[in-house]
C-alpha cells in the first residue's frame, strides 16, 4: 500500500511565531499540518518539556539543521547531533552550497560521507537540500547533484529535494525523484508563477510547479515528509500561504 507522506511546513509562519510561538503552532496544526522543520525554538528554555508540548500538539520536528562550520569542527558536530536527539527527530539537513567545480564538488562529497557516516552512528540521517544551480551547472552532461550523489555512500547522504528549484533549474521534478529513489525522505513542495526570473514564489498549487506529478513520484519512492514553503510571500500572510497551500493540496486530493 502507498502511504501519503506527512505533511509539514517551514518558514511560512516566522513572524506569527516570533509574536507568538506556542498559539503560531496551534494555528499551523490545527490546518493540518504534521511537523516543522526546524526546531530552534524549542532549544530555548526546558527542551524536553517544550518538545512534550510541540509533542502534544500534533508536532514533530522533520530535520534539524548543520552548516559547513559545524560539520568540520568535531564539537560542533557532537552538539549538533546532542540537540537532534533532543529535539527527537531523525533527520539533520544542510541546506545550501556553493557549485564551482567538479575538483569541489568530490571535496565535498568527501566530507558529507564523513559527517554522514559519523550521523548514521548516532541513529541519524544527513540531508543535503538543493536549489536550482545543482541542476544548472552541469560537468560533462552530468547535473551537480548526481555527482554528489554518484561519490557519496546511499546510507551516508540523503536528499532533500525541492521541487520548485529542480523546476527553475531546468528538470523534471518528478522524474528526478524517480531516479534518486531510497535516498529521498523528505521533499519541499514550493510553487512558482513564472521561471524566467527567481523569486516568483507562489502559494502552493496556485503556479506553474509539476506539483501533483511530484506527489505522485514521491508517494511510489516511499518520501516520508512533504514540507510545504514559499522563500518570500505575495499577496498572503504567512497564516493565509500556509492555509491556502493546505487547502489546495487537499482539494485536489494529495492530502
Amino acid at each position: 500500500m502507498i502511504k501519503t507522506p506527512k505533511l509539514a511546513l517551514i518558514g511560512i509562519v516566522n513572524e506569527e511565531a516570533k509574536q507568538d510561538f506556542w498559539g503560531t503552532m496551534q494555528q499551523i496544526a490545527n490546518i493540518g499540518y504534521e511537523g516543522i522543520e526546524g526546531g530552534q525554538s524549542l532549544l530555548t528554555g526546558h527542551v524536553q518539556e517544550n518538545v512534550d508540548r510541540f509533542h502534544e500538539l500534533g508536532l514533530k520536528v522533520a530535520t534539524h539543521s548543520i552548516n559547513k562550520e559545524q560539520m568540520r569542527d568535531q564539537n560542533e558536530l557532537d552538539h549538533i547531533i546532542k540537540e537532534a536527539h533532543l529535539l527527537q527527530t531523525k533527520d539533520v539537513t544542510f541546506w545550501w552550497d556553493v557549485v564551482d567545480t567538479r575538483e569541489q564538488l568530490l571535496q565535498d562529497a568527501e566530507l558529507y560521507n564523513a559527517v554522514g557516516a559519523r550521523l548514521k552512528s548516532e541513529g541519524l540521517r544527513f540531508c543535503y537540500h538543493n536549489h536550482a544551480h545543482e541542476f544548472q551547472k552541469v560537468f560533462n552532461g552530468i547535473y551537480s547533484l548526481d555527482i554528489l550523489a554518484e561519490y557519496t555512500d546511499p546510507n551516508h547522504l540523503y536528499f532533500r529535494l525541492d521541487v520548485a528549484w529542480i523546476t527553475l533549474g531546468g528538470a523534471d521534478p518528478a522524474h528526478i525523484l524517480r531516479k534518486m529513489a531510497g535516498r529521498v525522505p523528505a521533499i519541499h513542495l514550493k510553487d512558482v508563477y513564472g521561471v524566467d526570473e527567481v523569486g516568483k514564489w507562489t502559494a502552493v498549487g496556485t503556479g506553474m510547479v509539476k506539483i501533483e506529478e511530484s506527489i505522485a513520484a514521491a508517494k511510489e519512492i516511499g518520501v516520508e515528509w512533504m514540507t510545504v514553503e514559499q522563500d518570500q510571500l505575495r499577496n498572503l500572510t504567512g497564516m493565509e500561504t500556509a492555509m491556502v497551500s493546505y487547502l489546495n493540496l487537499k482539494e485536489r486530493g494529495l492530502l
